[in-house]
C-alpha cells in the first residue's frame, strides 16, 4: 500500500528558528513591497476623519444659518421695492403726518387750514337721508417757482374719519358760490382761477364739497397731498392732515 504519510523519501524538518527567521524575512519583505505608509493616510475604522469634524460642522449649520438670514429677506424685498414704488407713483397714499395748528408747509408751500362749513346746501336740493355735505375751505401760497410747479404737477384733497374712512370731493354741488375766486384743481393739479400756475408769494384760496355720513360730518381731519417731485411718472407725493375749525 503506498504511503499515506509525507513523501517517501522527505523528511519533515524539525521546527526551529530558522522558521522564525524565515517568517521575518517574509514580512520584512512584504513591508518593502508596499512601502512606507502615506502620512495622509488614516488610521484606524474608515469614516474616522469624517466624524472627527465638529458636530456644528458636520450639520451644516453655517449654510442653514445663511438661509435663515436671507430667507425673510428675499419674502420681504419683492414687497417692499414694490410698495416704494407705488409711492413713488402716487398708486399708494402717502401715510400723511397731522399738522399742530392750522399752518403746516409742504412741498415748499404754505397751507393754511382756513375752516369748514356743515350742511350749507344754499337753494340745491338736500343730499339723501343719513348723508351730510361738508364744506372745507384752504388758503395755499408757493414759496418759489419750484413750489409754484409742484402745486400744478399734482395735489389731492380728502375727508378722513377717526376709523380710517375717507371721501374726495364732490362736484354735485359746485355750483354754490364759495369763494369770490376760487382755485382750480381740476385733472389733479392746483392753479389759479385762470388755471395757470399760482405765482411765488402770492395766495390761492380753495374750497372743496364732501358728502359723508351725517354722524361723522363735524368730526373729519382734511388731507392734503402735493407732488414733491415734476417726474410725470413718479410724484412722489406727501401729505398732511388737517383738524379744521367748523364756522358757523
Amino acid at each position: 500500500m503506498p504511503p499515506t504519510g509525507p513523501q517517501a523519501g522527505w523528511a519533515r524538518p524539525p521546527r526551529g528558528a530558522g522558521d522564525d527567521t524565515w517568517a521575518a524575512g517574509s514580512a520584512a519583505v512584504g513591508a518593502h513591497a508596499r512601502g512606507p505608509r502615506p502620512p495622509h493616510e488614516p488610521s484606524g475604522r474608515p469614516g474616522a476623519l469624517r466624524h472627527a469634524l465638529p458636530l456644528w460642522r458636520r450639520m451644516r449649520l453655517p449654510y442653514l444659518a445663511g438661509l435663515a438670514v436671507l430667507f425673510p429677506v428675499m419674502l420681504v424685498w419683492p414687497y417692499s421695492t414694490e410698495y416704494q414704488a407705488g409711492l413713488d407713483r402716487g398708486s399708494i397714499p402717502p401715510e400723511a403726518r397731522l399738522v399742530d395748528g392750522d399752518t403746516a408747509t409742504l412741498a415748499g408751500s404754505e397751507w393754511r387750514s382756513v375752516g369748514s362749513l356743515v350742511g350749507n346746501i344754499g337753494d340745491e336740493e338736500p343730499p339723501p337721508e343719513g348723508v351730510q355735505l361738508v364744506d372745507m375751505a384752504f388758503e395755499v401760497t408757493p414759496s418759489d417757482e419750484e413750489a409754484s410747479e409742484l402745486l400744478a404737477a399734482h395735489c389731492a384733497f380728502r375727508a378722513v374719519d377717526t376709523q380710517g374712512r375717507s371721501w374726495t370731493p364732490t362736484h354735485e354741488y359746485s355750483l354754490r358760490r364759495l369763494l369770490d375766486e376760487p382755485g382750480n384743481f381740476a385733472g389733479g393739479a392746483c392753479t389759479n382761477a385762470e388755471h395757470e400756475p399760482i405765482a411765488p408769494g402770492e395766495s390761492q384760496a380753495f374750497a372743496f364739497s364732501f358728502l359723508v355720513p351725517e354722524d361723522v360730518a363735524e368730526d373729519l381731519l382734511f388731507e392734503v397731498t402735493v407732488a414733491t417731485s415734476t417726474a410725470e411718472q413718479q410724484p412722489r407725493p406727501e401729505a398732511v392732515l388737517f383738524e379744521a375749525e367748523i364756522l358757523e
